[in-house]
């Protein structure tokens, strides 16, 4: 039986939220012959907790999926390898609330199509909107509707080599940052302020 991800996932955040964790991501991949289901999670008060995911953790997880899914998905549980992991430093960004949470810190963005010629973008998350999150990059804003995100994670290791901020708290506090406008594609930009 083939993996159908998007068919499945709804039910492991389900039964993942019974264990207290959320499914922060979920990705199949073929290793040689094998495919791997790979399943990052949190605690599923992690908003508020900030705690971090432990091995025992993971394994308290792969115990309960495990079990459960011998039951619900036998022919799955036959076919697939479940590796469980912690969001890690270079979290995955998925949901609009993985963005707020993470506000005024540094992200990669992937885009399925080019937005104004780009694909790639590296920036400050600002605001987000149930559409779109507003990055900071290279002193501009950037509004990237979140349908068009392919993937995008956190860079904590890339912030001290990147020039902080100039505008996302602005946007962070709500002020107006009288240095921003709107380009002719609908993006929100401001220009490089030099020193």
């Amino acid at each position: 039986m083939p993996l159908n991800l998007p068919k499945i996932q709804p039910t492991l955040e389900r039964q993942l939220a019974l264990l207290g964790f959320e499914l922060v991501l979920a990705e199949s991949a073929k290793e040689g012959r094998d495919t791997v289901l790979r399943l990052y999670i949190d605690h599923l008060d992690g908003e508020t907790s900030r705690r971090k995911v432990t091995l025992d953790d993971c394994v308290a997880a792969n115990d309960g999926l495990v079990a459960w899914m011998d039951v619900e998905f036998p022919d799955l549980r036959e076919e697939v390898a479940l590796e469980i992991s912690s969001p890690g430093m270079e979290r995955p960004l998925v949901r609009q609330a993985h963005f707020r949470r993470f506000a005024g810190r540094l992200c990669r963005i992937q885009t399925k199509l080019p937005l104004n010629g780009q694909k790639r973008f590296k920036g400050w998350i600002g605001d987000c909107t149930p559409e779109a999150v507003t990055i900071e990059e290279d002193g501009a804003l950037k509004t990237i509707p979140l349908v068009e995100i392919q993937k995008a994670r956190l860079a904590p290791f890339d912030e001290g080599k990147t020039p902080p901020a100039k505008h996302v708290k602005a946007v962070l506090t709500g002020l107006p940052d009288m240095d921003s406008s709107i380009d002719e594609a609908g993006v929100e930009t401001s220009p490089a302020v030099e020193e």
